[in-house]
Protein backbone atom coordinates (compact mmCIF):
# COMPACT_ATOMS: atom_id res chain seq x y z
CA UNK A 1 0.00 0.00 0.00
CA UNK A 2 1.08 3.57 -0.75
CA UNK A 3 0.49 6.49 1.63
CA UNK A 4 -0.89 9.42 -0.39
CA UNK A 5 -0.16 12.80 1.19
CA UNK A 6 -2.16 15.99 0.46
CA UNK A 7 0.19 18.81 -0.58
CA UNK A 8 -0.25 22.52 -1.29
CA UNK A 9 2.10 25.36 -2.20
CA UNK A 10 5.05 25.92 0.10
CA UNK A 11 3.92 29.36 1.28
CA UNK A 12 0.39 28.26 2.12
CA UNK A 13 -0.73 28.92 5.70
CA UNK A 14 -2.88 25.78 5.60
CA UNK A 15 -1.53 22.98 7.77
CA UNK A 16 -4.17 20.28 7.48
CA UNK A 17 -7.24 18.93 5.75
CA UNK A 18 -9.99 16.52 6.81
CA UNK A 19 -11.00 13.46 4.86
CA UNK A 20 -14.45 15.04 4.47
CA UNK A 21 -12.88 18.11 2.82
CA UNK A 22 -10.70 15.92 0.62
CA UNK A 23 -13.64 13.78 -0.51
CA UNK A 24 -15.65 16.92 -1.31
CA UNK A 25 -12.80 18.23 -3.47
CA UNK A 26 -12.59 14.90 -5.28
CA UNK A 27 -16.24 15.11 -6.37
CA UNK A 28 -15.98 18.76 -7.38
CA UNK A 29 -17.67 20.19 -4.30
CA UNK A 30 -14.64 21.47 -2.48
CA UNK A 31 -14.60 25.01 -1.12
CA UNK A 32 -10.85 25.60 -0.82
CA UNK A 33 -9.77 23.37 -3.71
CA UNK A 34 -11.30 23.26 -7.18
CA UNK A 35 -8.90 20.71 -8.62
CA UNK A 36 -7.16 17.63 -7.26
CA UNK A 37 -4.10 16.15 -8.94
CA UNK A 38 -2.74 12.75 -7.95
CA UNK A 39 0.49 10.96 -8.77
CA UNK A 40 -1.24 7.65 -9.35
CA UNK A 41 -4.92 6.81 -9.59
CA UNK A 42 -7.74 7.87 -7.29
CA UNK A 43 -11.40 8.32 -8.24
CA UNK A 44 -12.20 11.98 -8.85
CA UNK A 45 -8.59 13.12 -9.14
CA UNK A 46 -6.69 13.95 -12.30
CA UNK A 47 -3.61 11.78 -12.80
CA UNK A 48 -0.40 13.77 -13.08
CA UNK A 49 3.33 13.46 -12.44
CA UNK A 50 4.96 14.44 -9.13
CA UNK A 51 6.90 17.26 -10.81
CA UNK A 52 3.77 18.66 -12.45
CA UNK A 53 1.91 18.49 -9.15
CA UNK A 54 4.63 20.46 -7.37
CA UNK A 55 4.48 23.18 -10.01
CA UNK A 56 0.68 23.28 -10.01
CA UNK A 57 0.14 23.61 -6.25
CA UNK A 58 2.71 26.38 -6.00
CA UNK A 59 1.12 28.24 -8.90
CA UNK A 60 -2.53 27.90 -7.86
CA UNK A 61 -3.89 27.98 -4.30
CA UNK A 62 -7.02 26.26 -5.55
CA UNK A 63 -5.14 23.12 -6.58
CA UNK A 64 -4.58 20.27 -4.15
CA UNK A 65 -1.99 17.60 -4.88
CA UNK A 66 -1.78 14.01 -3.68
CA UNK A 67 1.76 12.65 -3.65
CA UNK A 68 3.11 9.32 -2.44
CA UNK A 69 4.88 9.98 0.85
CA UNK A 70 8.22 9.03 -0.70
CA UNK A 71 7.72 11.73 -3.38
CA UNK A 72 7.15 14.63 -0.96
CA UNK A 73 9.82 17.31 -1.31
CA UNK A 74 10.63 20.54 0.56
CA UNK A 75 9.23 22.81 -2.17
CA UNK A 76 5.65 21.88 -1.19
CA UNK A 77 3.75 21.81 2.09
CA UNK A 78 2.52 18.40 3.20
CA UNK A 79 -0.78 18.63 5.07
CA UNK A 80 -1.98 16.61 7.99
CA UNK A 81 -5.01 14.44 7.23
CA UNK A 82 -7.69 14.11 9.90
CA UNK A 83 -5.11 15.37 12.39
CA UNK A 84 -2.48 12.77 11.46
CA UNK A 85 0.89 13.76 10.02
CA UNK A 86 3.72 11.84 8.37
CA UNK A 87 6.26 14.67 8.80
CA UNK A 88 7.45 16.89 11.63
CA UNK A 89 7.96 16.29 15.34
CA UNK A 90 4.41 14.98 15.79
CA UNK A 91 4.54 12.50 12.91
CA UNK A 92 3.09 9.00 12.90
CA UNK A 93 5.60 6.27 13.63
CA UNK A 94 3.52 3.63 11.79
CA UNK A 95 2.48 4.32 8.21
CA UNK A 96 -0.33 1.76 8.58
CA UNK A 97 -2.18 4.34 10.70
CA UNK A 98 -2.20 6.88 7.85
CA UNK A 99 -5.79 7.63 6.73
CA UNK A 100 -5.16 7.49 2.95
CA UNK A 101 -3.56 4.26 1.80
CA UNK A 102 -4.02 3.05 -1.77
CA UNK A 103 -2.70 -0.01 -3.61
CA UNK A 104 0.21 0.39 -5.98
CA UNK A 105 -0.60 0.20 -9.66
CA UNK A 106 -0.13 -3.29 -11.15
CA UNK A 107 3.47 -3.78 -12.22
CA UNK A 108 4.60 -0.53 -10.61
CA UNK A 109 7.60 -0.37 -8.30
CA UNK A 110 7.00 2.85 -6.31
CA UNK A 111 9.63 4.23 -3.93
CA UNK A 112 9.06 3.10 -0.36
CA UNK A 113 8.46 5.32 2.66
CA UNK A 114 9.71 4.06 6.01
CA UNK A 115 8.86 6.20 9.08
CA UNK A 116 11.75 4.57 10.92
CA UNK A 117 14.15 6.53 8.69
CA UNK A 118 12.36 9.84 9.35
CA UNK A 119 13.82 12.42 11.74
CA UNK A 120 13.61 16.14 12.50
CA UNK A 121 16.04 19.00 12.95
CA UNK A 122 14.77 22.13 14.73
CA UNK A 123 16.91 25.28 14.62
CA UNK A 124 16.52 28.70 16.20
CA UNK A 125 18.41 31.92 15.59
CA UNK A 126 20.56 34.16 17.76
CA UNK A 127 20.59 33.57 21.53
CA UNK A 128 22.11 36.37 23.62
CA UNK A 129 22.14 36.01 27.42
CA UNK A 130 23.41 39.43 28.57
CA UNK A 131 21.65 42.84 28.93
CA UNK A 132 17.88 42.46 29.54
CA UNK A 133 18.08 38.68 29.60
CA UNK A 134 20.49 38.73 32.55
CA UNK A 135 18.45 41.48 34.20
CA UNK A 136 15.25 39.42 34.14
CA UNK A 137 16.67 35.93 34.69
CA UNK A 138 19.27 36.67 37.38
CA UNK A 139 18.87 40.13 38.89
CA UNK A 140 15.07 39.81 39.02
CA UNK A 141 15.20 36.09 39.79
CA UNK A 142 13.06 34.61 36.99
CA UNK A 143 15.64 31.91 36.34
CA UNK A 144 17.55 30.39 33.44
CA UNK A 145 14.48 28.58 32.08
CA UNK A 146 12.34 31.71 31.77
CA UNK A 147 13.49 32.68 28.24
CA UNK A 148 12.52 29.18 27.05
CA UNK A 149 9.09 29.06 28.75
CA UNK A 150 7.21 30.80 25.94
CA UNK A 151 3.92 29.54 24.57
CA UNK A 152 1.81 31.29 21.95
CA UNK A 153 1.17 35.00 21.55
CA UNK A 154 -0.74 37.40 19.33
CA UNK A 155 0.02 40.89 18.08
CA UNK A 156 -2.70 43.27 19.24
CA UNK A 157 -1.28 46.44 17.68
CA UNK A 158 1.83 48.46 16.95
CA UNK A 159 3.38 51.32 18.88
CA UNK A 160 5.71 54.07 17.81
CA UNK A 161 8.59 54.51 17.74
CA UNK A 162 12.04 53.03 18.13
CA UNK A 163 15.24 55.05 18.03
CA UNK A 164 15.52 53.99 14.39
CA UNK A 165 12.01 55.28 13.69
CA UNK A 166 10.33 51.89 13.39
CA UNK A 167 7.20 50.51 15.03
CA UNK A 168 7.16 47.69 17.55
CA UNK A 169 4.41 45.12 18.00
CA UNK A 170 2.19 45.13 21.07
CA UNK A 171 2.01 41.51 22.15
CA UNK A 172 -0.36 39.47 24.30
CA UNK A 173 0.35 35.91 25.39
CA UNK A 174 -2.45 33.48 24.61
CA UNK A 175 -1.37 30.37 26.48
CA UNK A 176 0.30 26.97 26.00
CA UNK A 177 3.32 27.96 28.07
CA UNK A 178 6.28 25.77 27.23
CA UNK A 179 5.23 25.18 23.62
CA UNK A 180 8.44 26.77 22.39
CA UNK A 181 10.55 24.50 24.57
CA UNK A 182 8.53 21.50 23.37
CA UNK A 183 9.38 22.34 19.77
CA UNK A 184 13.09 21.94 20.53
CA UNK A 185 12.75 19.04 22.96
CA UNK A 186 10.61 16.99 20.58
CA UNK A 187 13.15 17.31 17.76
CA UNK A 188 15.69 14.61 17.07
CA UNK A 189 18.35 17.33 16.73
CA UNK A 190 17.99 20.88 18.10
CA UNK A 191 20.37 23.78 17.66
CA UNK A 192 20.80 27.56 18.02
CA UNK A 193 23.45 30.25 17.55
CA UNK A 194 24.98 31.16 20.94
CA UNK A 195 25.85 34.80 20.38
CA UNK A 196 28.68 35.39 22.84
CA UNK A 197 31.04 33.89 25.44
CA UNK A 198 30.01 32.32 28.75
CA UNK A 199 32.88 32.90 31.17
CA UNK A 200 33.64 32.65 34.88
CA UNK A 201 34.49 36.34 35.23
CA UNK A 202 31.41 37.48 33.30
CA UNK A 203 30.14 41.03 33.70
CA UNK A 204 26.59 42.20 33.18
CA UNK A 205 26.30 44.79 30.42
CA UNK A 206 23.03 46.74 30.78
CA UNK A 207 23.55 48.08 27.27
CA UNK A 208 26.10 48.14 24.50
CA UNK A 209 27.46 45.62 22.02
CA UNK A 210 29.93 43.72 24.20
CA UNK A 211 28.48 40.55 25.69
CA UNK A 212 29.59 38.12 28.38
CA UNK A 213 27.23 35.48 29.71
CA UNK A 214 26.75 34.01 33.16
CA UNK A 215 27.60 30.31 32.59
CA UNK A 216 24.72 29.38 34.93
CA UNK A 217 22.29 30.55 32.23
CA UNK A 218 23.49 27.84 29.84
CA UNK A 219 21.44 25.32 31.81
CA UNK A 220 18.40 26.94 30.17
CA UNK A 221 19.62 25.66 26.82
CA UNK A 222 20.19 22.21 28.27
CA UNK A 223 16.69 22.09 29.78
CA UNK A 224 15.24 23.25 26.45
CA UNK A 225 16.76 20.26 24.71
CA UNK A 226 19.39 22.11 22.71
CA UNK A 227 21.84 19.49 21.46
CA UNK A 228 24.40 21.69 19.72
CA UNK A 229 25.23 25.38 19.36
CA UNK A 230 27.32 27.25 16.88
CA UNK A 231 29.68 29.70 18.52
CA UNK A 232 31.08 30.96 15.22
CA UNK A 233 29.96 34.58 15.39
CA UNK A 234 31.18 38.12 15.78
CA UNK A 235 30.64 38.15 19.58
CA UNK A 236 32.38 34.95 20.66
CA UNK A 237 35.61 36.96 20.93
CA UNK A 238 34.13 39.57 23.29
CA UNK A 239 36.10 38.03 26.17
CA UNK A 240 39.26 37.48 24.12
CA UNK A 241 40.64 34.01 23.18
CA UNK A 242 40.42 32.73 26.75
CA UNK A 243 36.68 33.40 26.63
CA UNK A 244 36.36 30.95 23.76
CA UNK A 245 37.96 28.11 25.68
CA UNK A 246 35.98 28.90 28.84
CA UNK A 247 32.72 28.85 26.87
CA UNK A 248 33.62 25.46 25.45
CA UNK A 249 34.43 24.15 28.92
CA UNK A 250 31.03 25.23 30.24
CA UNK A 251 29.19 23.77 27.27
CA UNK A 252 31.08 20.50 27.61
CA UNK A 253 30.13 20.31 31.30
CA UNK A 254 26.44 20.42 30.30
CA UNK A 255 26.78 17.99 27.42
CA UNK A 256 25.93 20.62 24.80
CA UNK A 257 27.93 20.08 21.63
CA UNK A 258 29.47 23.07 19.87
CA UNK A 259 30.89 23.99 16.48
CA UNK A 260 32.59 26.95 14.88
CA UNK A 261 35.19 27.94 17.48
CA UNK A 262 37.94 26.19 19.37
CA UNK A 263 41.29 26.40 21.09
CA UNK A 264 42.98 26.46 17.68
CA UNK A 265 42.09 26.43 14.01
CA UNK A 266 41.82 22.66 13.78
CA UNK A 267 39.33 22.35 16.65
CA UNK A 268 37.38 25.40 15.49
CA UNK A 269 36.81 23.73 12.12
CA UNK A 270 36.04 20.29 13.55
CA UNK A 271 32.47 19.00 13.17
CA UNK A 272 30.05 17.85 15.82
CA UNK A 273 28.74 14.36 15.09
CA UNK A 274 25.33 12.81 15.73
CA UNK A 275 23.80 9.45 14.82
CA UNK A 276 20.03 9.64 14.22
CA UNK A 277 17.64 7.24 12.47
CA UNK A 278 20.52 5.39 10.85
CA UNK A 279 22.13 8.59 9.56
CA UNK A 280 25.57 9.96 10.43
CA UNK A 281 25.26 13.74 10.73
CA UNK A 282 28.14 16.26 10.75
CA UNK A 283 27.64 19.92 11.68
CA UNK A 284 30.05 22.80 11.04
CA UNK A 285 30.03 26.47 12.05
CA UNK A 286 31.83 29.33 10.30
CA UNK A 287 31.98 33.11 10.78
CA UNK A 288 32.60 35.69 8.06
CA UNK A 289 31.69 38.81 10.08
CA UNK A 290 34.73 39.24 12.31
CA UNK A 291 37.81 37.62 10.80
CA UNK A 292 39.97 39.33 13.46
CA UNK A 293 38.71 36.70 15.92
CA UNK A 294 39.59 33.73 13.72
CA UNK A 295 41.50 30.93 15.37
CA UNK A 296 45.11 30.25 14.43
CA UNK A 297 47.39 27.28 14.95
CA UNK A 298 48.26 28.62 18.40
CA UNK A 299 45.32 30.81 19.44
CA UNK A 300 41.68 30.15 20.21
CA UNK A 301 39.00 31.74 18.07
CA UNK A 302 36.33 31.11 15.47
CA UNK A 303 36.45 29.24 12.17
CA UNK A 304 36.47 31.64 9.24
CA UNK A 305 34.12 31.17 6.31
CA UNK A 306 36.90 30.44 3.85
CA UNK A 307 36.10 28.48 0.71
CA UNK A 308 39.22 26.33 0.66
CA UNK A 309 38.73 25.42 4.32
CA UNK A 310 35.07 24.46 4.23
CA UNK A 311 35.51 22.50 1.01
CA UNK A 312 38.23 20.47 2.71
CA UNK A 313 36.24 20.11 5.94
CA UNK A 314 33.10 18.88 4.18
CA UNK A 315 35.07 16.47 1.99
CA UNK A 316 36.75 15.04 5.09
CA UNK A 317 33.38 14.61 6.82
CA UNK A 318 31.94 12.82 3.80
CA UNK A 319 34.98 10.55 3.67
CA UNK A 320 34.48 9.84 7.38
CA UNK A 321 30.96 8.61 6.69
CA UNK A 322 28.74 11.68 6.99
CA UNK A 323 25.36 11.04 5.35
CA UNK A 324 24.14 14.57 6.16
CA UNK A 325 26.22 17.76 6.46
CA UNK A 326 24.71 20.82 8.14
CA UNK A 327 26.60 24.13 7.90
CA UNK A 328 25.84 27.07 10.20
CA UNK A 329 27.37 30.25 8.74
CA UNK A 330 27.37 33.62 10.51
CA UNK A 331 27.35 36.04 7.61
CA UNK A 332 25.71 38.90 5.74
CA UNK A 333 24.63 42.43 6.62
CA UNK A 334 22.73 43.37 9.76
CA UNK A 335 19.09 44.45 9.52
CA UNK A 336 18.64 43.10 5.99
CA UNK A 337 16.51 40.16 4.86
CA UNK A 338 17.98 39.69 1.38
CA UNK A 339 21.43 38.05 1.25
CA UNK A 340 24.40 39.59 -0.48
CA UNK A 341 25.89 38.19 -3.66
CA UNK A 342 28.83 36.99 -1.55
CA UNK A 343 26.49 34.97 0.68
CA UNK A 344 24.78 33.43 -2.30
CA UNK A 345 28.17 32.56 -3.77
CA UNK A 346 29.16 30.80 -0.56
CA UNK A 347 25.79 29.00 -0.50
CA UNK A 348 26.36 27.69 -4.03
CA UNK A 349 29.88 26.60 -3.14
CA UNK A 350 28.77 24.94 0.11
CA UNK A 351 26.05 23.02 -1.71
CA UNK A 352 28.47 21.96 -4.43
CA UNK A 353 30.93 20.81 -1.76
CA UNK A 354 28.35 18.43 -0.30
CA UNK A 355 26.40 20.42 2.28
CA UNK A 356 22.86 19.14 2.83
CA UNK A 357 21.37 22.11 4.72
CA UNK A 358 22.62 25.66 5.36
CA UNK A 359 21.19 27.57 8.36
CA UNK A 360 22.52 31.11 8.62
CA UNK A 361 22.54 33.83 11.26
CA UNK A 362 23.68 37.40 12.00
CA UNK A 363 21.28 39.76 10.19
CA UNK A 364 18.80 39.80 13.16
CA UNK A 365 15.63 39.83 11.04
CA UNK A 366 14.55 36.52 9.52
CA UNK A 367 15.82 36.39 5.95
CA UNK A 368 15.37 34.80 2.58
CA UNK A 369 15.46 31.11 1.83
CA UNK A 370 15.96 29.04 -1.30
CA UNK A 371 16.64 25.52 -2.51
CA UNK A 372 19.91 24.81 -4.28
CA UNK A 373 19.65 21.43 -5.99
CA UNK A 374 17.08 20.41 -3.38
CA UNK A 375 19.31 21.58 -0.52
CA UNK A 376 17.60 24.10 1.80
CA UNK A 377 19.38 27.39 2.43
CA UNK A 378 17.95 29.66 5.11
CA UNK A 379 20.10 32.76 5.05
CA UNK A 380 19.04 34.00 8.50
CA UNK A 381 16.71 32.70 11.19
CA UNK A 382 16.76 36.13 12.86
CA UNK A 383 16.71 36.60 16.62
CA UNK A 384 15.47 33.95 19.00
CA UNK A 385 16.43 35.33 22.43
CA UNK A 386 17.80 38.84 21.93
CA UNK A 387 16.62 42.16 23.40
CA UNK A 388 17.09 44.10 20.19
CA UNK A 389 14.25 46.61 19.77
CA UNK A 390 15.54 48.36 16.68
CA UNK A 391 12.41 47.45 14.68
CA UNK A 392 9.55 45.00 14.53
CA UNK A 393 11.75 42.73 12.43
CA UNK A 394 14.34 42.43 15.22
CA UNK A 395 11.84 41.28 17.86
CA UNK A 396 10.40 38.65 15.54
CA UNK A 397 12.25 35.55 14.41
CA UNK A 398 11.92 32.12 12.92
CA UNK A 399 12.33 28.59 14.19
CA UNK A 400 12.71 26.10 11.36
CA UNK A 401 11.62 22.48 11.61
CA UNK A 402 13.12 20.31 8.88
CA UNK A 403 12.02 16.73 8.37
CA UNK A 404 14.46 14.30 6.77
CA UNK A 405 13.71 10.92 5.30
CA UNK A 406 17.07 9.24 5.57
CA UNK A 407 19.58 11.79 4.29
CA UNK A 408 17.05 13.73 2.22
CA UNK A 409 15.41 16.95 3.45
CA UNK A 410 11.71 16.38 2.81
CA UNK A 411 9.74 19.13 4.56
CA UNK A 412 10.47 22.63 5.88
CA UNK A 413 8.12 24.16 8.41
CA UNK A 414 8.51 27.73 9.56
CA UNK A 415 7.49 28.71 13.09
CA UNK A 416 7.46 32.52 13.55
CA UNK A 417 8.25 33.97 16.98
CA UNK A 418 7.90 37.28 18.76
CA UNK A 419 9.65 38.52 21.89
CA UNK A 420 7.66 39.08 25.08
CA UNK A 421 9.15 41.14 27.90
CA UNK A 422 12.32 41.62 25.78
CA UNK A 423 13.43 38.21 27.00
CA UNK A 424 11.06 35.39 26.05
CA UNK A 425 10.24 34.31 22.48
CA UNK A 426 6.67 33.10 21.96
CA UNK A 427 5.23 31.36 18.92
CA UNK A 428 2.90 33.15 16.51
CA UNK A 429 0.22 31.27 14.60
CA UNK A 430 1.27 31.07 10.95
CA UNK A 431 -2.34 31.51 9.82
CA UNK A 432 -2.76 34.67 11.92
CA UNK A 433 -0.19 37.18 13.22
CA UNK A 434 2.74 34.99 12.23
CA UNK A 435 1.88 35.72 8.61
CA UNK A 436 3.74 39.04 8.89
CA UNK A 437 7.00 37.14 9.49
CA UNK A 438 6.30 34.53 6.82
CA UNK A 439 5.44 37.20 4.25
CA UNK A 440 8.66 39.03 5.03
CA UNK A 441 10.63 35.85 4.41
CA UNK A 442 8.61 35.15 1.26
CA UNK A 443 9.22 38.63 -0.14
CA UNK A 444 12.95 38.34 0.48
CA UNK A 445 13.00 34.87 -1.06
CA UNK A 446 11.11 35.97 -4.16
CA UNK A 447 13.57 38.84 -4.54
CA UNK A 448 16.26 36.20 -5.09
CA UNK A 449 14.31 34.79 -8.01
CA UNK A 450 13.71 38.26 -9.40
CA UNK A 451 17.37 39.10 -9.04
Amino acid sequence: MIALVPVVGFWSATTGISRVELDAALIGRGIAYQRVLVAGTLPGATTSTPDAIRVAVNADAGTLGLLPAAEVTPDVRALSLDGFDLFGNDRLRDVAAWPLLVPAAPGADPPTFDPATTWTLVAGGDVMLDRSIYQRTVREGLGADYPWDGGFAEITGRRCCTAAGGRLPVVRQTGQAGALRDLFQDADLALVDLEGPAIDAFRWHPRGLTFTFDPALLVGLQHAGIDVVTIANNHIGNADPDGVTETIRHLDALGIAHVGAGRDDATARAPAWFDIAGQRIALFGYDSVRPADSATASQAGSAGLVSANYRSDIASAREAGADVVVVLPHWGVEYTAVPTSEQRGHAQALAAAGTTVILGSHSHPAGAMELIDGRPVLYSLGNLIFDLTRSEETVEGLIVEITFVGARPTQIRLHPTVMVDLVQPNLLETSADGAVVIERVRDASEALVGG
